[in-house]
């Protein structure tokens, strides 16, 4: 298995721990200390020996960060994970705070009418993240750095990885890294630009054709990079990562330090850096400051230049869609024949549905911990299943469980939510109508130039009808055998980059009742240019292709409520998932998908 099921934290361990932390804020005078969930990559998943916040909170989803003060503490979550924060941390040590109706700087403002000294890591936030409270704050509240409290009070944290750090082989790829090392090198240079900072482990794995295990399940090695305006790349990781084949692949343009020779460099560059200051720790600003290195602000080049996947990434993700999509399948047959009691709880789907995928034989790791969530834990938006959370699966419950692949020719992420015997009519209707979302946005045509900002609404529009949300976006950037969640990219109302050809991106609207059930439904889709008709006027216009293969569960929809288009959307879709999944499936699944795919 790639996935475990114990609890890693329990809300009993937060008191000690938390006193602990009061103990060392006291002896250096601290009147409250941050503790983010980044690492100083600035990535959204951190190795287990970065896992602060969770060892502190016990809080263990991909997104918050915590305050702690002499009396008090807060936790920040944005509405994914709110109830997932009040059942895992102690509510009586951590007071649970939403983002964005909460901010920091409004609890830190109101906290303090005296004189007070906040501390924090600055490896561990943006430089955007201090500069705004710096911003924002009142004059009597100061902000100091300091080494990581935690690190000195976690008695057992867990040592850092030395896995290897591969290449990762031209035909996954499409182009050679000096390619792509010699095309950001041009970036640079047509801005009058010397050096790019690089922090983020992902975006350096794409420049240079590598992969790593450092963070398992999105396969990169953790590093650090600069690439100059000549496209030569230094390369800073722990010497122990890099063997004879790594140096033969990336050649004499990616000089090679060892990771801790990383700050010494940067004081050493010249002319204007280039640092993204969304993804750069603060630490950075302050070094290049202290060395009188000129830096501007700008984005992470390689950002949009990944975002675009070439024909060979996009050849390779339709070849992992199809050998997932045949896995999802029989594992859906399976779930449908069962004989009742034979399922018997969420830990066996995740463990059944994660033994399809092994059986493929080109799995390299799952996406992510697989979401499975039956009843009101599929309510928990990003619920991970544990012993202690395991529910049984009984007849009429709704199962939401999203996962995902991680193959070398292409990252999948899909979500499904099914029916155990019969449910619910609010569930159908409410399954309906978040699936009328992810055909509008399927089957949708506009002209380029627009974000995701421009069509995140039209998800929503048949819930808000309903007076009914949800409230996580609509989709996000997927990579090529690299994180599940990759930017800049993304269907949401608070983002606005511009949609192109090639982008990989999620479509997964939803509905979740608190207490009582959940319902998503997830493909993966990639932007293209529509071909044009006799009536255009010669605008540019942009379409999505769907990625993903599987069917829907006919039994979660009230056929009545679809218009006579999202009919014909759904039959299409399934008759292309038989058509490309019907050879390659055993026999008795291959039988459960003809039925599944019958034309409504």
């Amino acid at each position: 298995m790639f996935q475990t099921f114990d609890e890693k934290t329990v809300s009993e361990t937060s008191k000690n721990r938390i006193y602990l932390l009061r103990e060392e804020m006291r002896k250096k005078n601290i009147d409250a200390f941050l503790i983010p969930r980044n690492d100083a990559h600035m990535g959204e998943y951190v190795s287990d020996r970065d896992k602060r916040l969770e060892w502190l909170t016990s809080f263990s989803g991909s997104a918050g960060y915590c305050i702690v003060f002499k009396d008090k503490a807060f936790l920040f979550v944005d509405g994914r994970y709110t109830i997932q924060a009040e059942n895992q941390c102690d509510e009586n040590i951590f007071e649970i705070r939403n983002i964005p109706k909460n901010s920091l700087i409004d609890c830190i403002n109101e906290s303090f009418e005296e004189k007070a000294l906040i501390a924090y890591d600055p490896w561990l936030h943006t430089i955007e993240q201090i500069l705004e409270i710096h911003s924002n704050k009142k004059k009597n509240i100061e902000l100091i750095e300091v080494d990581n409290f935690i690190d000195t009070i976690w008695i057992d944290q867990p040592i850092a990885s030395v896995e290897l750090m591969v290449p990762h082989l031209l035909k996954y790829s499409g182009q050679v890294h000096t390619e792509k090392l010699e095309i950001i090198g041009n970036i640079l240079s047509n801005v009058g630009q010397s050096n790019v900072i690089l922090t983020q482990p992902d975006t350096i794995a794409w420049a240079l054709n590598t992969r790593g295990t450092d963070l398992i399940q999105t396969p990169v090695a953790l590093c650090f990079a600069t690439i100059n305006a000549s496209g030569i790349a230094n390369l800073f990781i722990d010497p122990k990562k890099v063997d004879d084949e790594l140096r033969k692949h990336l050649g004499p343009n990616v000089v090679l330090h060892d990771i801790k020779s990383f700050s010494l460099f940067l004081k050493t560059l010249s002319g204007i850096v280039r640092i993204d200051s969304n993804r750069a720790p603060i630490a950075i600003k302050h070094i290049l400051e202290i060395a009188k290195v000129s830096f501007t602000y700008d984005s992470d080049p390689i950002l949009k230049l990944r975002a675009c996947k070439n024909k060979t990434e996009l050849e390779g993700s339709v070849q992992a869609h199809i050998r997932d999509g045949a896995a999802v399948v029989e594992f859906l047959s399976e779930i449908q024949y069962a004989q009742p009691g034979f399922l018997k709880n969420e830990i066996e789907l995740v463990k059944l549905l994660e033994s399809k995928r092994y059986a493929t034989g080109k799995l390299k790791n799952i996406s992510f911990d697989t979401i499975c969530g039956s009843g009101p834990n599929a309510a928990i938006i990003h619920y991970r299943v544990n012993t202690k959370t395991n529910r049984t699966i009984s007849l009429g419950d709704v199962v939401l469980i999203d996962s995902g692949g991680q193959y070398l020719d292409g990252t999948t992420d899909i979500t499904r939510t099914i029916a155990i015997g019969s449910v619910a009519e609010e569930v159908i209707d409410a399954n309906t109508l978040v699936l009328k979302g992810m055909i509008a946005i399927s089957a949708l045509r506009f002209p380029k130039g627009l974000s995701g900002r421009d069509i995140d609404s039209i998800a929503r529009q048949a819930l808000w009808s309903k007076g009914l949300d949800f409230d996580h976006g609509t989709g996000h950037g997927v990579g090529s055998f690299l994180s599940v969640h990759e930017g800049p990219q993304a269907i949401s109302r608070h983002n606005n980059v511009p949609l192109e050809p090639g982008m990989i991106i999620s479509n997964e609207p939803g509905y979740y009742k608190k207490n009582s059930f959940g319902i998503r439904i997830e493909n993966l889709i990639y932007v293209k240019e529509c071909l044009r008709d006799k009536n255009h006027d010669d605008r540019c216009m942009l379409e999505f292709e769907t990625l993903t293969l599987a069917p829907f569960d006919l039994n979660m929809i009230k056929v009545s409520s679809l218009n006579e288009q999202e009919i014909k959307w759904l039959n299409n879709y399934h008759s292309n998932v038989y058509k490309k999944l019907n050879s390659i499936l055993t026999k008795s699944a291959k039988k459960w998908l003809k039925a599944a795919c019958i034309p409504i």
